[in-house]
C-alpha cells in the first residue's frame, strides 16, 4: 500500500500483505485451538476438564491479540507530525525531529534518524512488501522534506 489518505492531510502507511497473512494466521489459530479444546476427550485415562479447555481458548485469544498488535503497526503522517505505532509502543514525533530516513537492504523496516541521535524503527513501512515498500519510503521522505523546511530569512 503506498499510503492511504482519508481526505485530509493525513497519510497512513501500513504493510498490506503482512496484515492479510497475520490476520489469516490468527483466524486459523483461533479456530484450530478452539476446535481442539472442544474435541479433546473428556473421559479416559487423561481426560480434559473444563479448566484445560478454557485455558486453551484463552491461550489462543492471547496469541491472536499479539498477532493483532503485529498487524496494527503503522506510520501516520499529518500536518501536526508523525505517529509511529509499533508492536509494543506508540510515539508522536514533530516533523523537525526527523532528520533522516532509510530503508536499506539490511533493514526490515523504515528507520527514522532523529535529531537526538536515536534511530527509531517504523514498522509501518516494511521491506517485506517488496517494491511497494520502496514507494512508501519515497513518499514518506517527500513528506519529511516538505514538513521539515524552514522559511529562509532574506
Amino acid at each position: 500500500m503506498s499510503g492511504a489518505t482519508d481526505g485530509s492531510s493525513r497519510v497512513v502507511f501500513r504493510p498490506r500483505r503482512a496484515r492479510v497473512v497475520v490476520y489469516l494466521c490468527a483466524l486459523a489459530l483461533l479456530v484450530a485451538l478452539t476446535w481442539i479444546a472442544i474435541a479433546l476427550p473428556s473421559g479416559g485415562v487423561h481426560p480434559w476438564g473444563l479448566g484445560s479447555r478454557v485455558a486453551m481458548v484463552l491461550t489462543a485469544l492471547a496469541i491472536v491479540f499479539l498477532l493483532h498488535r503485529l498487524a496494527s503497526v503503522r506510520v501516520v503522517a499529518s500536518d501536526k507530525g508523525v505517529e509511529v505505532v509499533n508492536v509494543v509502543g506508540r510515539r508522536q514525533l514533530a516533523w523537525p525531529q526527523i532528520v533522516g530516513i532509510r530503508l536499506g537492504q539490511d533493514d526490515a523496516w523504515l528507520v527514522l534518524d532523529l535529531d537526538d541521535g536515536e534511530a527509531m524503527q517504523a514498522m509501518g513501512i516494511a521491506r517485506s512488501e517488496g517494491p511497494a515498500s520502496q514507494e512508501q519510503a519515497r513518499q514518506f521522505a517527500r513528506l519529511v522534506n516538505e514538513h521539515s523546511r524552514t522559511p529562509r530569512d532574506d
